[in-house]
């Protein structure tokens, strides 16, 4: 009888752990939109033809950066931050039939450049218009679109 009651109470306690971690992340998205967040998926060095590794996040214009923080997790700081002169537009899709499955529907994909390695980024229509504006606002003497 007292092992049951040992495995309920760590039941429970693990039940209420869980809860609390739903509840932070919850609160750690909900912070981030109120501060100007929008849905980004990112994938980092892709190659042509290989459609995996999309990661959900959160992406965020800090002056002269776009942070992105990571869904599922529970860092206060970004996971990626981008410097607006150090990003360049190398392409914009649709996804391919099989993104079309891995990303949220309704998602336009940005090839971007920074430095040597090569970015994917996908977020809605407005959002891309949004990124590319503020890409176009950067002060004289960047570069913009390759």
């Amino acid at each position: 009888m007292a092992l049951i009651a040992w495995v309920a109470v760590v039941l429970i306690a693990l039940a209420v752990f869980v809860a609390v971690a739903l509840v932070v992340l919850y609160l750690r998205r909900s912070v981030l939109q109120r501060e100007g967040g929008f849905d980004m998926c990112m994938r980092v060095g892709s190659q042509e033809g290989w459609a995996g590794g999309w990661v959900f996040g959160i992406g965020r214009y800090r002056g002269e950066y776009v942070e992105w923080f990571r869904t599922f997790s529970f860092a206060p700081r970004p996971k990626r931050a981008f410097r607006r002169g150090e990003l360049a537009i190398s392409g914009r899709r649709t996804p391919d039939t099989e993104e079309d499955f891995e990303l949220p529907a309704g998602h336009v994909i940005l090839g971007c450049a920074v430095g040597p390695t090569t970015v994917e980024v996908s977020m809605t229509e407005p959002a891309s218009t949004a990124f590319l504006a503020w890409l176009e606002a950067a002060p004289p003497g960047g570069h913009l679109v390759r």
